[in-house]
């Protein structure tokens, strides 16, 4: 009896690790881009995966910030976040949502209670397995 419950078994085990590394985050976004005032900026570098393209911190005429992604490509992964904390290991950090895409251009509008000159560095982590895909360093 064991024996026929051992492949069964596996094949739970198979999906689930299968289901849980599903891709999530679409290829490709091209947005409109908000335009204004550069205050900060900075280059991408992969850490865990391959990243590249530039991100910036923008400042609209009505005062509305952005942290715009251009250029911007990584690989895909289950639950990828962009985080802006004050170092690479994300603690503490603040969350600005799921990442868009893996390619594209494309913007977060930045909370006016996130510090982003504290919080100078832009994090691309896949939260399921605690893995830093890769990092901009805002100046």
């Amino acid at each position: 009896m064991k024996k026929k419950l051992l492949p069964a078994f596996f094949a739970i085990i198979a999906s689930v690790l299968l289901a849980s590394c599903a891709k999530n985050v679409p290829a490709n976004v091209t947005e409109t881009l908000p335009t204004g005032t550069t205050l900060q900026s900075g280059t991408f570098v992969g850490s865990s995966h391959s990243t590249s393209g530039t991100v910036k911190v923008i400042q609209e005429a009505g005062g509305k910030k952005y942290l715009v992604f251009e250029n911007f490509s990584t690989d895909n992964g289950p639950n990828v976040r962009v985080w802006l904390s004050p170092n690479n290991s994300g603690s503490p950090n603040e969350d600005l949502g799921p990442l868009k895409a893996v390619t594209g251009n494309f913007s977060y509008e930045i909370s006016s209670s996130v510090n982003h000159t504290t919080n100078n560095r832009v994090l691309i982590r896949c939260i399921p397995f605690s893995v830093l895909f890769g990092y901009a360093i805002l100046q």
